[in-house]
């Protein structure tokens, strides 16, 4: 006895690893459910997610069933499912309840039904052994049923049948658990990733030790033109010697202060401006060190055109010359700079800062260019 108990217990073992594989690989859910319908000693099975199909990124997994014959079943048969029809009457389809043909009705009824003589017999489907695996409660898991089929030519399932089943069922319902969270998780990624990638300046995400964990598009691009900034082994490098070590230095900082540098370009254009912002901290067990700590916007002024400075300035009732600043600001990186290029005093310069300051409610000139980084862009 202990011997067959082993060997059971190996086997369930053995169709273990794709059936958690399958979890966080979709691809592999109909080798992981063939080895559970072998296991049970079916000829045909299906697990699916009631009313939440493929195309509504449910599960459907059908073995060794036709597909003509799972069309017929959506479009008409479904209303002359006598086994579910009993289940539901019957209040057997309760999370891991475990039931066979005969648990759900006469094995009479069940011949003389037109579910059994028109749609399961052409099919050699004969009985089931089955339940549910989720009944929809859990917010993103649907409900999930799981069936396997035999033939004519096989035993009807029988309690040792069903304690394989039961057996199987914690982890069918585990799997699939992963499976949906999984897939919740990687739509979410997706969305922000999108999200990310229409936000107009280059973003990069470091973390605790300074390493890159994610850029968007255009931060991509920027950093592929290797034009003063570029990353390399997952670190973002500036090209003269004495800025590497401080953008080295700004990216590691854990100062919940923002900051902020010009990057010169070796093309002769005017340098990028590379603003740090601390990200929220948050504890998790256990600790992730690949958890993004800090964003770094990257903005290349020559680019401004595609700033929304107008509507930036008329939102905060910027007057011209203050405007006129705003946009010098971000190609010269400091005020007597700016002076320089407006042909205006440094002194003429201080005082617009402090009025566009005082509208904007910036602080500092580093949060005000962050600001107008974030500002919607033009639309094109």
């Amino acid at each position: 006895m202990a011997s067959r108990e082993g060997t059971a217990a190996e086997r369930i073992a053995a169709v273990l690893p794709a059936l958690y594989a399958a979890a966080s690989a979709p691809g592999r859910w109909p080798e992981a459910f063939a080895g559970i319908v072998d296991f049970l000693g079916g000829d045909s099975g299906l697990m699916f997610s009631h009313q939440a199909t493929p195309e509504l990124h449910g599960l459907w997994v059908p073995h060794k069933l036709q597909p003509v014959w799972l069309q017929r079943y959506a479009e008409h048969y479904h209303a002359h499912d006598i086994w579910m029809q009993a289940g539901e009457a019957r209040c057997v389809f309760v999370p891991g309840n475990v039931i066979t043909g005969d648990d759900l009705l006469p094995r009479r009824a069940f011949l003389d039904s037109l579910f059994y003589r028109e749609f399961l017999r052409p099919q050699d489907i004969h009985d089931v052994c089955g339940g549910m695996l989720h009944d929809g409660s859990e917010p993103g898991i649907p409900r999930i049923h799981v069936a396997v089929y035999r033939s004519l030519s096989r035993p009807f399932f029988g309690e040792a049948d069903k304690e394989v089943m039961r057996s199987l069922v914690p982890h069918l319902r585990e799997a699939t658990r992963i499976a949906f969270r999984l897939a919740e998780m990687e739509q979410r990624l997706s969305v922000m990733e999108a999200a990310a990638d229409t936000i107009a300046p280059a973003l990069v995400l470091a973390d605790d030790a300074g390493r890159i964990v994610f850029a968007n598009r255009p931060a991509q691009h920027l950093l592929e033109a290797r034009d003063g900034l570029w990353l390399e082994s997952g670190r973002l490098l500036a090209a003269a010697p004495a800025q590497r070590i401080a953008l080295e230095k700004m990216v590691r900082s854990h100062s919940p202060l923002e900051s902020m540098m010009r990057i010169s370009r070796p093309s002769g254009k005017p340098g990028y401006w590379v603003m740090r912002m601390a990200l929220p901290a948050v504890r998790e067990q256990p600790e992730d060190a690949r958890r993004p700590s800090a964003a770094l916007m990257i903005h290349d002024p020559s680019t401004s055109e595609n700033l929304n400075v107008g509507d930036f300035a008329a939102t905060h009732e910027l007057s011209r010359a203050e405007s006129r600043l705003l946009v010098a600001l971000l190609t010269h990186s400091t005020l007597p700079q700016a002076a320089a290029h407006l042909d205006v005093s440094v002194n003429t310069v201080r005082t617009q800062l402090r009025g566009i300051l005082d509208k904007t409610g910036a602080r500092r000139q580093v949060e005000l260019i962050r600001m107008l980084m974030a500002w919607p862009r033009k639309r094109t």
